[in-house]
Formats: C-alpha cells, structure tokens, sequence
C-alpha cells in the first residue's frame, strides 16, 4: 500500500483484523486445537498477517514518532522509530535524524527491525495467561505430559496462573530440591536472577554463539569483551582502506551483521581486495567479489596447518615471509628459542608441523584431502598471510561451532602472528561480530557506573549460581533425561588455580578454568522457560521433546507461541519491548526490562540509541521483570535481592550514565543534558549535568552520534593503541592496559600455550591429552565420519556435511513470524547443484534431511555456490510435528535441530556443535510442503474467547476502553 493511498481508512483495517482474529480464534475453539494443524490450509479464514494500517495519520500529522531499540540478538542496535497514533503504532521508519555521512552514518535498521510492527501485533501472540486443558499440577499422571505439544488450552487468570507456579515450586523444591528446578533460559536472562533467591536451580554453561573461542582466548594472549572473545581488536572503519586485502574466514555479515557491509564496501572503493574462507560462496563474498577459498565444513585447522607449513617452506626459501622480529619479541612457542618458561614438553610449534613428532609433514597436500582446499589455493593464502602484504584476518565463530575445532582459534592467531599483522595500520586479526562489526576498537562512548548503575544483580557470574549447577553444552537435554551431568567447571567464566601458573591473577576473569570431571544429580520436574526458546534452537530436539513430556510441570514466560511454549503447562504472556505504561490511572505501572539480557552495554561504538515504551501493554501481557517479582514475593523471600532498580531506573540511569571519549582523549564527557527541571518532570533525583544534546531532544531524534573524522585521535588499530576506560570518579581517562603485554601467562601471544593444555587436561574427559599447541586431531562427526571406509574413500549411510547459517529472515528464532521476511527470504535447504542432481532432486522440490537421530522436511534449492557434499540449513525454524508415528516423528517445519544428538566435541565440553551434522537428504514423496507464509500464523489454539473483552483483538479499541473507564 503506498504512503498516499487513501482507499481504506485505519480504523476500518483494524476492525477487519479484529474480525478475522475472533473468526479465527472461534475456528480454533472448533476443535483444530493442535498446534501442527497450522500445516494446513492457506490461512484458515483469518486476514493476511501481512497487512498494514493506513497512512492517513502520518501524513496528516495526527501522531508523533517515537524510538525504538531494536536489539533482539543480532545486537546491532539500529535505530527504528514507530508512528504512534491512539495508543498504535501504524508506521515505522529507520533513522534519518541528521545527514547521512561516512563521519557521522545514520544508524539505518535493516529489513528484521523494520518489520517488528509485525510481530507485535502478531496474531500467535500470547494474549493472556493459559493453561493447557489436560495438565493438573502435583505430578505424576496429573501432568498428562504424554499430551504437550499437541494438547488444547484454557485461559485463566494472572492469580490463576502464578498461584499454580508458585504451588507447584514449593511443592518441587521440599521433594526435590534445587536439582528438582530447572532455568531453562540463559544464566544472564533477567528471570534468572530470581532462582538463587527462592532456592536454587540447574542452569546452562554453554557457549551458544562463541563455539571454541570461548575457550581460552585471554589465555592465548588475545581480547575479550566480558563473554564476548576475541572483539573489539580489529582496526576501525578508517584504517580497514589501509589493507591490501581483508579475509573473511566462515562469517556472512550481509545476512548477520549487515550494516558493517558498509564499511567493507567503502574500503573496497578505496581498492582493498577481499577474500573469503568457507564452504559456501556467500552473500558477503558476492557483494565484495571476493576470492573464495573453498574449505570443507570443520577442517579448518588442517587447511591453516597446511597454510602455516607453506609460510614456512616460502620463508626458508626466500624469505621476508614470517616476520621474526614479531614472532621473537610478542609471541612464545614457535621456535624452540622462544619457548615460555612454563613449558612442560620439550616440543616447539614449527617442529610439529614439519611432522617432527608424529611423521607427518602439515603440507598442503595432506591437508587437501581432509579440507578440500586445492593446493595452489593453500600455497596462495599463504604467501597472502607474509609480513610483506597488508592483510586483515576477519573471522566470525561459525567455523569454531564444530566438534573438534578446539584448535581452531589458536591456529588462525598464529598464521596472523607469524606474518606480523597485529598493532600495525592496515594490519589486523580479530572478530567482525555484533556491535563491534567493521568498526572495531574501544567505546567511544561508555557507561559511568557509580551513581548511575543499571544492570541488575544478574546470575551471569558463577559465584552466584554456585558450584556445580551447570549443565555443560550439548548433553542439557540428554543429562536431564538420564538425570545424570558432569560437571567440569564451576561456570564457563571461573578463574581457579592452575598447576601451570605460578600467578593465576595474571589471567581475566573471562579465562574458563576447569577441574576434574566429576558426575551430578537432576531431577527436571519443574522446568521454567524466560527469555529463550531451547527447544527451537538447541540441539537434540527429539530428547528435549521426551524432557518437556516427563516433567512434572513446565512454564513458559513468551510474547508469542514459541515451541517452547508450545510444550509447556502454563504460559504467562509477558510485553515486547515497546510495551509499557507509566500512567498510574491506566492502570499497573509497567516498564519493560531495559535491555533483555542486563546487559545494556550493548549499543554501537560511537552511537547512543534512545528508546522508550511506545504503546500501552497489550492485552493482558505484563513485564516480565514485574512478574517475577511477585513469584519471589509468594515464595516469602524479598524481590530486592534479586532486582535492587526498577526497570525505570535503569532505562533512566543507562542514558544519564553515558559518557563520550572527548576528542583529544583528555576526558570523559556527559552525552545527556540533565537539569532540575528534568528531574521534576521524569520523577528522578539524578545530578545535572551538561552535555551535547538535552534528554527530550535526544529521545525525539531516537539517537546521539560521534562525529569522527580520518584524522580523529580516537580511530583505531587493534594491538597498538591503549585500550581507554573509564576512572574511578567517571569523568577521567584511564589505561585499562595497554596493548602488551596481553592478558596470558607469558604477556605474549601464545603460540604454545601451557595453561591451555593442563586446563583441559585436568577434566581428564578425553582419551588423548590436548597439546599446548595447535595439533590436528580427527573431530567427531567431521569430513572423515562421511566415509564407510576412510581408505578407500567408500561413502558412508549419510555422506553429506550440513551446516546451520545464520539466517537474514531471523535471529535465532526471533523475528521469524513476520510474514513480510518470511516471504522475502524462504525456508529452504541449500545443497549442492550436482550432488542435488545426483539424487534427482531439483529447485522447489520437497525434500527429506535425515539420519539416524531424526527427520525433517525442507523446499530444496541446489547452488552450484555450495562445495560438493556440503548442505546448508537455515538456522531457527519453528518446528511442525507429524506424530501419526509417535516413534519416527517428522518435522515439517524443517529444523535443523531434529538432526543432533548430544555427541561432545574431543576436549570442549560446553561446545555445542551445532555445523557438526551428517545427514543423507532424498525427495520426499509425500504431501509436499506449502512455504511457512502459506500457513496460518501459529496460534495459542483451542482457547475459548466467549468469555473475553471485544476489545482484547483490537488495540485502538482497548485503549479507548481504557480511557473511557
């Protein structure tokens, strides 16, 4: 519909909407209570999801745009605003608060941000508390858990519902204990603060998005930003022109990151040549016409083995390859000369590669038939690698998301040490990820702290959460299925002692220290979801459906109907981030949680992005952080222990807080204005101060950017400059360290590494100790387990390697019910062209992807970009169970997640290999598969709506409603 098209007025489009949403909900109460009969029928009668409100309103001026923080996972935090008219939001738009410039960019939101309108007012949103109809609490056959997933809802009331949860958790813990309740969310959720108050729970230690380089990155002598490893030590926008080339190793940041692409692209302009290291020929690659170095999925290692071998040969041979001054003064264990002082084997790098101690020379040639890289291509990567050419190492953590790949990131930081590209312009190895893509380097505007401190007393830390109370990776479904776990560490971030350091106060916090393996009780007979949605985006889904069907009782805090609600008892519907109301005569106060995951250190570098509550609440939802407040309450205990600020507090205090590096790095400065009459009007009591724009002014623009410049003293090179903080009195600036030493035993870059080894070795979980160095070793379920016979090269029963991208449509499993991405980017299954012909398999077709763990259908679409036996699966689908056979289900929703197991990786515990899957994929020659914007929105199905307020499907009206009583 364009902006002038007056043809149907708001109104009328929302009363048609409320219409089709009671026609629909009546249609569920009919009996199609399922929640896999949405499979069926194009839309079930209901209005196109897809819909939009007229544009009467903006054009005439009848409303005001507002901010909105988009942040949901992605975590690029672009800037949208939403037209808001009567309590709606009708429009929404990206930034265009100043001038668009290189110095100073819009903070543009890309096609997910910009379609959030459609999952607010989302017909499968969750409208109001529900019961499923066949659950009773108190355990045993009252649960009926044989019935999740496919059983009819009731709805019930907030009392209703927070009186069975509150009942069935006090009934759990005096049976069971804490190992009886399971925080089936991330550790740093909000929710989660709330377990450690009421009496404990089992929570999760994996390391969803990191894979390997979560595992000891500080101790290598690289960076990591809190959890977030190897970040923030890239060169910036301004010096990325200043490579020769820049490699992109396994990342898509057209798809995953894409407004870093703009900062590719400018430094493609200025006659940078690209490279990109992967299995497939990607968006990112394409758009930078890259040259594409084919590696097959997790054998990574081998191909930079190989690389490394061959940087040596060309050095011996020539020279001017390795740079010895940077491998002798910064590094440790490359040469038996530079050997660290606690090396416990009498081994050198460079030994091991020319095949010293095991036989067997890394040559390009041994490393080609593992990783499928042509020789030639080898050899040229590493001539590219030498110290003579200026060269950006750019990775993402895909390729470390593969059992095995524990010396991924080892060996990718010794190639770029050994040609000397660290703390050099033009130069650089680092992360392209997240806030920090393409424009790397320190804050150039940070959070105070002290009177301004926002995040709440989250359980990200350990020593909250307690000794022994984490399941590690891949095994969560299966340890609480067999109710056993081990346990090799006290969290993923517990600084221990070390028999291999004399001074463990060297290593940060975020270096993960282990002990011996030791086996733990669970009990899952209470399991409470927040924040997260496991079962849509953990692997091993046909156990997590076994787990969710034998608990006692299982609750889910949703905004829409995830499939982890889908299998839970009781849902309780919780606002977006653009709900909220501080209108004490509305109603309750409400505020949504500021920042999803506590963590609101997640804006851009040099960019504040404002945002607030744009509408009321919908329907009956309510903030989360609220919620749990009153669980702690009725479970006698104080919800202050475990949320000390309100959520208003921390949204007000994190903009007050913000500071920006002055440009003559002489200080820090206010970003907001704040006066006495600000503190009338917001009911605060914060100091003034003066900054560079007033608060209401900052909140209509919807954001505050640097303005830079080439020449500005605050760019930066990663491992040259000092990395800035900020003092104690949060106004001065500080050197948090500088560049070296690093942050390892030896303050070098660790090429061996001894702490690395003993950490590891000490679970004493694998059949083989981990060297100190970067060794190849055979991962499970990698290119070698596709073969019968790895000799004679005889295929095996599934002989292709799938991968599980990132996806543009999504992040994770957020965004993904928008019908406007939805169609924009399908849900298929990438494969190769011939190896797709060779099964008769062609564009469009339905297919089956399956092994011996599970089944799943997809549309198929070959690519001649795709390496021969190599298939990629979108990752994050919501599945579609057909259980006509209980013992072979079939997922027609396509998730990728029915084709693992709990397999662990050689040596990483908390890895949770998610590329790592062997599959067979064959034409499925049963009812094909319509696309998911085909189908009916997911539903809360089966809830009789007789009863329920006219106005519950219809914002506009609630609000009027609201106002009129």
């Amino acid at each position: 519909m364009s902006l002038l098209d007056r043809s149907i007025k708001r109104r009328d489009f929302l009363h048609l909407s409320a219409g089709a949403a009671a026609a629909a909900a009546l249609a569920h109460a009919a009996g199609a209570g399922t929640a896999h009969a949405a499979e069926a029928g194009a839309n079930g009668g209901a209005a196109p999801h897809d819909a939009v409100a007229h544009d009467d309103e903006v054009v005439d001026g009848k409303g005001e745009w507002m901010p909105i923080h988009c942040h949901q996972n992605c975590n690029q935090m672009c800037l949208n605003m939403g037209y808001v008219v009567d309590g709606v939001v009708v429009r929404q738009k990206t930034d265009d608060s100043h001038a668009d410039s290189f110095d100073c960019p819009q903070q543009r939101g890309c096609l997910r941000g910009r379609s959030l309108r459609q999952q607010v007012y989302n017909a499968d949103r969750i409208k109001y508390p529900m019961k499923r109809k066949s659950w009773q609490p108190g355990g045993g056959e009252n649960a009926h858990g044989e019935l999740r997933g496919k059983d009819e809802w009731e709805r019930i009331s907030w009392d209703e519902a927070l009186t069975y949860v509150v009942d069935e958790l006090k009934r759990v813990y005096e049976e069971y204990g804490e190992k009886g309740v399971i925080c089936n969310a991330w550790r740093w959720a909000p929710g989660s603060a709330m377990f450690p108050v009421i009496g404990g729970a089992i929570y999760d230690s994996e390391v969803e998005s990191f894979g390997t380089w979560a595992f000891q990155t500080e101790a290598l002598g690289m960076y990591s930003w809190g959890d977030h490893p190897d970040i923030m030590m890239a060169p910036d926008k301004y010096d990325l022109p200043n490579a020769d080339t820049i490699v992109l190793y396994g990342c898509n940041p057209a798809w995953c990151h894409y407004s870093s692409m703009y900062w590719l692209h400018n430094a493609k302009k200025s006659g940078t040549q690209f490279v990109y290291v992967g299995p497939n020929y990607n968006e990112s690659a394409s758009s930078l016409d890259a040259r594409w170095i084919r590696v097959r999925p997790g054998t990574d290692t081998a191909f930079l083995l190989a690389v490394i071998y061959e940087m040596i040969r060309l050095d011996e041979e020539r020279g001017n390859v390795i740079d010895w001054d940077f491998v002798n003064e910064r590094t440790v264990g490359f040469t038996p000369e530079t050997m660290p002082a606690d090396a416990k084997l009498d081994e050198n790098f460079r030994d091991y590669v020319l095949g010293a101690y095991d036989d067997t020379p890394k040559t390009p040639e041994w490393a080609a038939e593992i990783c499928g890289t042509p020789v030639e291509d080898i050899t040229w990567y590493a001539e590219l690698a030498g110290k003579e050419n200026k060269v950006v190492f750019l990775h993402s953590y895909a390729s470390s998301r593969y059992l095995g790949a524990e010396n991924l990131p080892q060996a990718f930081m010794t190639v770029s040490a050994l040609g000397g590209h660290y703390g050099k312009s033009g130069h650089g190895s680092a992360a392209i990820y997240t806030w920090d893509a393409g424009d790397s380097g320190y804050r150039l505007i940070q959070h105070a702290g002290g009177d301004y401190g926002y995040i709440d007393n989250l359980v990200g830390s350990p020593a909250v959460t307690g000794p022994g109370k984490n399941i590690e990776g891949p095994a969560w479904w299966r340890c609480m299925l067999d109710g056993r776990y081990i346990t090799t560490s006290d969290g993923p971030f517990d600084l221990g002692s070390s028999d291999a350091v004399n001074d463990p106060t060297k290593l940060r916090a975020n270096t993960p220290t282990y002990h011996e393996a030791q086996e733990m009780e669970v009990n899952p007979r209470l399991l409470i979801a927040t924040n997260s949605n496991f079962m849509q985006t953990r692997g091993d889904l046909n156990t997590a459906i076994k787990v969710m069907r034998q608990a006692d009782t299982c609750v889910s805090f949703e905004i829409k109907l995830s499939l982890t609600a889908q299998f839970a008892d009781i849902i309780l519907p919780v606002i977006t981030h653009w709900e909220g109301n501080d209108d004490e005569s509305w109603g309750e106060l409400a505020w949504p949680s500021p920042f999803g995951d506590g963590n609101g250190q997640k804006q851009r570098k040099d960019a504040l992005l404002a945002w607030r509550p744009l509408i009321k609440p919908l329907y009956e939802a309510r903030d989360e952080k609220q919620v749990f407040r009153e669980i702690i309450e009725r479970m006698g205990a104080n919800p202050d222990d475990a949320y000390p600020k309100s959520n208003y507090d921390q949204w007000l205090g994190y903009f007050l807080g913000m500071r920006e590096l002055a440009p003559d790095l002489s200080k820090w400065e206010p970003v907001i204005t704040w006066t006495d009459e600000d503190n009338e009007k917001y009911h605060a009591s914060y100091p003034t101060q003066e900054g560079k724009v007033a608060f209401d002014q900052f909140m209509a623009d919807g954001c505050y950017v640097c303005t830079r410049s080439a020449d500005d003293a605050r760019n930066y090179v990663g491992y040259r400059d000092d990395k800035l903080g900020i003092g104690e009195d949060g106004e001065s600036v500080v050197v948090a360290d500088t560049a070296w030493p690093r942050p390892s035993v030896s303050g070098k870059l660790e090429i061996y590494c001894q702490f690395k080894a003993d950490n590891v070795n000490r679970t004493g979980l694998a059949d083989e100790p981990l060297k100190p160095y970067a060794n190849y070793f055979v991962p499970r379920r990698g290119y070698q387990e596709t073969f019968a016979n790895w000799e004679t090269k005889e295929k095996g029963k599934f002989p292709l390697q799938a991968f599980t991208p990132h996806y543009m449509r999504r992040a994770h499993s957020c965004y993904d019910n928008m019908a406007w991405t939805q169609e924009a980017f399908r849900n298929p299954v990438f494969m190769n062209a011939a190896d797709a012909a060779e099964r008769g398999i062609e564009a469009g077709d339905t297919v089956m992807c399956f092994n011996d763990f599970g089944k799943m259908l997809r549309i198929a679409q070959p690519l001649q970009s795709m390496m021969p036996g190599t298939v990629a699966i979108p990752h994050g689908v919501h599945s579609v169970f057909d259980e006509s056979d209980p013992e072979d289900i079939i997922d027609r929703g396509g998730s990728e997640q029915m084709l693992s197991d709990h397999q662990l990786s050689n040596y990483f515990p908390h890895l949770n290999g998610y590329n790592s899957l062997l599959i067979e994929v064959k034409k499925y020659d049963g009812e094909p598969l319509c696309e998911d914007f085909e189908r009916a929105p997911f539903f809360a199905a089966g809830v009789d709506d007789a009863a329920a307020p006219a106005y519950l499907a219809d914002p506009a009206a609630m609000y009027a409603a609201s106002n009129e009583n």
